[in-house]
C-alpha cells in the first residue's frame, strides 16, 4: 500500500509540475525510467502503466505552454542535436526497406521518444541547480536499484537478476550497460559535494553499483568501468578527503571482488583456446555484423534488423542472433552515415566536456560545471566501451547524460554572458588578456 501511496503521488507531483515548469517532467521522466517502478513493486503495480507516457506528454504540454522557451543553444548543443535528429531521420527512412519491419517499428518507436525527450532537455534544463539537480535524481533512482539487488544478494546468497536484467526487459549485459554511466554520476557527486554526509552517501551509492556490476558478472561493463573510474579519478579535484576516498574504495573494491569475480573478469583475456564459447562467439559475431554493414552501407538493412541475418552470414541454424555489438547493430541496422550521425551525439558532447575539464587548471571552472563533465565525459567512455560486447541503444542512460553535457554549456555560456554582459568569445579574451578574474561558484550555484 504505501508502495502505491509512494509512486502515484511522486507520478502526480511530476506530471503537475511538469505542466508549470517542463524541467521537472524531463528530471522526473529519467527518474522514472531508471526506478522501475512497475519492477519494483511489481506485487501491487499492475504491468504495463507506462508511467514515463503520462510524464512525456506533460512535459510536452508544459514545453509548450512555455512557448518552447529555455536555454539558448551554443554551437555545441546544436551541432549535437542536429545529429541525433539526423540519425532518426535516417533510421526512420532505413525502416521503410527493413527487411523485418515488425521489429524495426519496435526500435524506432523507442529511439524517437528518445530523442524528444534528449532535446527537450537540452532545453528546458537551464540553471546549475537543475542541472545538479538530474545529477542527483539519475543517481538516487538507479541507486535504489543496485541497493535492492545487494539486498537480495546478501540475504539469499545468489543473485536472481543476473538473468532477468533487473526489469530492463533484456538481460544482465543491457542492464549494466544502463548503470555503467549512472556509476560515473554517483563518482562524480562524491568528488563535488561539499557537505560530508553527501559524500560518503554518493560513496556508499557507488558502492554498491560496483557491487552490482560483479554481482551481475558482466564482463563487458566490468570493461568498460575500469578505464570510466580511472577517468574520474584523473580528473577530479585532487583534495585530501577526495584522494583518501579513492584509495579506501580502492581497497573496498578488491575486498568485494571476490574470486568467481576475477576468474569471470579475466576470461575476458584468454587465448583463443581459452576462450568459453560466449566470449568466442563474440568475434564471430563482429565478423557477421562488419560484413552485413559492408554489404549495406547506405541504409542497412532496418534498424534492430541485422540479427536476422546473423544466422546466414555465419552459417548457423535459428532465425536470428543478436549482434552484441552497438557499434554493428546501429551500422548493420540503419548504416554507416545513420551510425556516424547516432555516435557523433554523443561524441560531441563527450569532447566538450572533456575540453572543460581538460582546461580547468588555467582556467577555472564552477563546481556545478566541474561535476556534470566529470559525469559526462568519463560516463559516455564506459557507455562506449560496454557497449562493444552488449547493445543498449534503447537504455535511457546514456540519452540522458549527454543531454546533460550539451546543456551544461549553454548554461555555461549564459553564466559568462550574464558575468561579463558580452559574448562567451569577448569574456574569453577579457579573462586571457585583461586579467579579468573569473571566480567558480559553489555547487549548484551561480
Amino acid at each position: 500500500m504505501l508502495s502505491l501511496v509512494f509512486v502515484y503521488s511522486l507520478l502526480a507531483y511530476i506530471c503537475l509540475g511538469a505542466l508549470a515548469r517542463p524541467h521537472i517532467g524531463v528530471i522526473g521522466y529519467y527518474g522514472f525510467i531508471l526506478l522501475q517502478p512497475e519492477w519494483n513493486w511489481r506485487w501491487s503495480i499492475p504491468q504495463g502503466m507506462g508511467f514515463q507516457k503520462y510524464i512525456a506528454i506533460a512535459t510536452l504540454l508544459g514545453f509548450l505552454f512555455a512557448g518552447f522557451g529555455g536555454n539558448r543553444f551554443t554551437s555545441t548543443a546544436s551541432k549535437g542535436l542536429t545529429a541525433l535528429a539526423a540519425f532518426i531521420a535516417l533510421a526512420i527512412l532505413s525502416y521503410q526497406q527493413s527487411i523485418e519491419q515488425n521489429y524495426t517499428f519496435i526500435y524506432i518507436d523507442a529511439l524517437w521518444k528518445m530523442a524528444l525527450m534528449a532535446f527537450i532537455g537540452v532545453r528546458v534544463i537551464n540553471t546549475p541547480k537543475r542541472i545538479v539537480g538530474l545529477l542527483w535524481v539519475l543517481m538516487l533512482a538507479q541507486g535504489f536499484n543496485a541497493y535492492r539487488i545487494n539486498e537480495s544478494y546478501f540475504q539469499n546468497g545468489v543473485c536472481f537478476f543476473r538473468v532477468t536484467g533487473y526489469g530492463t526487459g533484456g538481460d544482465n549485459n543491457l542492464y549494466s550497460i544502463l548503470t555503467v554511466p549512472i556509476m560515473a554520476v554517483s563518482a562524480s557527486l562524491a568528488a563535488y559535494s561539499k557537505p560530508l554526509w553527501q559524500k560518503l552517501f554518493a560513496a556508499g551509492i557507488l558502492a554498491l553499483q560496483a557491487h552490482q556490476i560483479m554481482l551481475m558478472e558482466s564482463r563487458g561493463c566490468m570493461l568498460g568501468a575500469i578505464p570510466m573510474l580511472a577517468l574520474v579519478v584523473w580528473f577530479m579535484p585532487k583534495t585530501k578527503v577526495n584522494v583518501w576516498g579513492v584509495a579506501c574504495s580502492t581497497l573496498l573494491g578488491a575486498a568485494l571482488a571476490g574470486p568467481p569475480v576475477v576468474k569471470e573478469f579475466m576470461s575476458s583475456f584468454e587465448s583463443k583456446e581459452g576462450r568459453d564459447s560466449s566470449a568466442e562467439s563474440r568475434f564471430d559475431l563482429w565478423k557477421a555484423g562488419y560484413q552485413i554493414t559492408m554489404d549495406h552501407p547506405v541504409l542497412g538493412v532496418g534498424p534492430w534488423a541485422g540479427q536476422f541475418l546473423v544466422p546466414r552470414y555465419l552459417g548457423m541454424s535459428g532465425n536470428m542472433k543478436g549482434l552484441h555489438n552497438l557499434y554493428f547493430e546501429i551500422g548493420a541496422g540503419c548504416g554507416i552515415p545513420a551510425a556516424i550521425c547516432y555516435f557523433s551525439y554523443f561524441l560531441i558532447a563527450g569532447w566538450a566536456c572533456f575540453r572543460l575539464l581538460w582546461r580547468q587548471k588555467r582556467e577555472p571552472i564552477p563546481d556545478w560545471l566541474g561535476c556534470l563533465c566529470l559525469a559526462v565525459f568519463p560516463g559516455l567512455i564506459g557507455y562506449m566501451v560496454s557497449s562493444m560486447f552488449s547493445a543498449g541503444a534503447m537504455l535511457e542512460s546514456s540519452y540522458a547524460l549527454a543531454a546533460g553535457g550539451l546543456a551544461g554549456t549553454c548554461v555555461w555560456a549564459a553564466e559568462k554572458r550574464r558575468s561579463y554582459g558580452f559574448s562567451p568569445q569577448l569574456a574569453h579574451f577579457s579573462q586571457q588578456r585583461l586579467g579579468i578574474p573569473q571566480v567558480p561558484g559553489k555547487l549548484g550555484r551561480p
